[in-house]
């Protein structure tokens, strides 16, 4: 009697882990733009000094991201470990930010679309009448789920 309530003991304890689903994704990066030379919103010359231009598919690698769906929590993504960072798991999205401190503003924010599995990856770097070395960067993957090979 003592070992089958320790049997059905031990299996309750395990079942929880039957409900762990962890999702393997890889990215591959399919499109992207940069915009360069951004003046402050509302500058009269916004449209005449702002620079764009396109990102090629030999510039830019993919991404692994490992995910637990059931406990919403990201296990590997990019920069989603960074001081001050965000997360959030939705209905529709899982998003994550980081907002890195130094003399500019950069901010960076990824967005991954739960029913698409498109990933947008979005960098603002941004000083405050420095026009030349402002930035914003717009990167966008496909995602799907990573097959083991063996």
């Amino acid at each position: 009697m003592k070992k089958l309530l320790g049997i059905i003991i031990v299996g309750l304890l395990l079942s929880g882990n039957v409900y762990a689903k962890i999702i393997d994704l890889h990215c591959k990066f399919i499109e992207g733009k940069i915009t360069k030379n951004v003046p402050h919103p509302g500058h009269d010359d916004i449209e005449k000094n702002t620079t764009y231009l396109s990102i090629s598919d030999h510039d830019v690698e993919g991404y692994n991201i490992k995910l637990d769906t059931a406990d919403e929590k990201i296990i590997e993504a990019p920069m989603f470990e960074s001081p001050g960072s965000t997360r959030m798991f939705g209905d529709n999205l899982i998003f994550w930010y980081a907002s890195l401190a130094s003399e500019s503003r950069l901010e960076i924010k990824f967005t991954l679309n739960r029913y698409t599995g498109r990933l947008r990856e979005y960098h603002k770097h941004y000083k405050y009448g420095d026009t030349e070395n402002n930035y914003w960067m717009d990167l966008i993957y496909d995602c799907s789920i990573a097959k083991k090979l063996f």
